[in-house]
């Protein structure tokens, strides 16, 4: 049973899901940063639902994320 939950719902509808976005956009470079993004929101969301502390090594990778996608986003501004 929770194998079926796991192929479902975490590896199966999500990746239509991603493949239908992936689709529709034009610029999909933009559409690929959120899956960057998703570990960010997972740690929001164990935080403020679940109530669970967040290690100090776990914010640094969040800065290290929001970081890299900063960087990206000002040198494809620069370029354009």
């Amino acid at each position: 049973l929770a194998g079926a939950y796991v192929g479902c719902f975490e590896r199966g509808f999500t990746f239509v899901l991603w493949l239908t976005a992936m689709k529709l956009v034009s610029a999909t470079a933009k559409v690929a940063n959120l899956i960057v993004l998703s570990p960010f929101l997972s740690l929001v969301f164990i935080r403020f639902v679940l109530g669970e502390r967040i290690a100090p090594a776990t914010i640094v990778g969040l800065v290290l994320i929001v970081g890299g996608l900063w960087w990206q986003g000002r040198r494809e501004r620069a370029s354009a």
